[in-house]
């Protein structure tokens, strides 16, 4: 089941709370490139936890299933690059600026560009992965385009950018995480787009509210 998240309990027994505290040290030993928040747990429910994911974390995870290419009707491919992300707090949802490159089959042409684009983010207990959600493209620029073919790549590289990154895998919770939060019936609550990283909020299953939308 997917959870989406953009803008738009009592006291746990002795031995809960302790086989808590042991599952929060483990997954700070096998966090990998994400971190436990012990500091920022402390304004969480009880039994809530909670995972942080930094800028550079983010910037790296999308920079690596880059550079993309895709091709509309044979005519044009379309190869998008070097990524930019940004944390959009207020919004609770996060932009990145990437450089473009067009090429016009028939004749090898090829046009650079610059577009931005803003998303969301969507979870999958499946496979604990988070993945961009909602993708719009806001701006594009090309630079060098015949006046002939402005239209139609107005028209269809934002479309083509939003399908080919809609869906696109950014980060994947390490294995000894996802083990443990099957074990301890953890789930993701919602996560929280911050100024300096991504929180990922972890409640226990009988405990936690249905997903922010």
């Amino acid at each position: 089941m997917d959870k989406l998240f953009f803008a738009d309990g009592p006291a746990q027994p002795l031995q809960r709370r302790r086989c808590l505290a042991w599952a929060a040290a483990a997954l700070a030993c096998g966090a990998g490139a994400a971190s436990v928040a012990r500091a920022a747990d402390a304004s969480l429910p009880a039994g809530a936890r909670s995972i942080s994911i930094t800028q550079a974390q983010l910037q790296q995870a999308v920079a690596a299933k880059l550079p993309l290419a895709r091709s509309w009707q044979g005519m044009v491919v379309i190869q998008l690059q070097k990524p930019k992300v940004q944390l959009l707090a207020q919004s609770n949802s996060l932009r990145a600026a990437f450089d473009i490159w067009i090429t016009e089959k028939l004749m090898g042409s090829e046009y650079p560009g610059q577009m931005t684009l803003d998303f969301g983010l969507t979870f999958q207990d499946a496979d604990a992965s988070i993945r961009l959600h909602n993708v719009r493209v806001e701006q594009l620029q090309m630079q060098g385009v015949p006046s002939a073919y402005q239209g139609m790549f107005q028209t269809y590289a934002p479309r083509l950018a939003e399908q080919v990154l809609q869906g696109l895998l950014v980060y994947e919770l390490p294995a000894s995480q996802r083990m443990l939060l099957q074990g301890l019936g953890y789930t993701v609550e919602r996560m929280e787009v911050q100024e300096q990283g991504l929180r990922i909020v972890l409640a226990p299953k009988t405990a936690a509210a249905a997903p922010a939308r």
